[in-house]
């Protein structure tokens, strides 16, 4: 068995309104983040007809989706939860974002990455006789912070 491989099941995204209370996306069936920086176009007569660049920008997001449910059980957030932060009552709000790994307490190699951001998608699809589902991508906010699981 290959060291330090992570299983994509121990893989969550936890959502909360501070960093105090973030819990699992409710029957999530993947996640993911991407860190992105915006290219600079530097080239100049002396490239050799190669592009040459620097970095600017740097941005993040992450995004899951889940299978849909009216609610979600206590300590998990469901679609309507994200509903309140994009079109609900509480519209434009930040949300916190941790992901993490399951049981990656303890492990001195396991890492997780935490920032807050802004829902921007948010979307439920469901067709004939398949099971409802949602999808939610939060765009970071600011520096996007790795950490040693504790």
């Amino acid at each position: 068995m290959a060291t330090g491989l992570v299983n994509g099941t121990d893989l969550l995204l936890k959502v909360g309104s501070s960093t105090d209370n973030e819990v699992i996306v409710a029957y999530a069936t993947s996640c993911s983040l991407e860190v992105s920086a915006d290219e600079i176009d530097q080239t100049n007569k002396s490239s050799y007809g190669w592009k040459d660049i620097i970095l600017g920008t740097r941005s993040w997001s992450v995004s899951a989706d889940a299978l849909y449910q009216n609610e979600a059980k206590a300590g998990e957030r469901a679609f309507v939860d994200f509903w309140e932060h994009l079109g609900g009552t509480n519209e434009r709000t930040k949300v916190f974002v941790e992901l993490t790994i399951t049981g990656a307490a303890g492990s001195d190699n396991n890492k997780y990455y935490h920032g807050s951001g802004f829902i921007t998608s948010l979307s439920v699809t469901g067709g004939t006789e398949d099971q409802s589902t949602f999808s939610v991508t939060i765009a970071g906010s600011g520096i996007l912070t790795e950490a040693a699981a504790s």
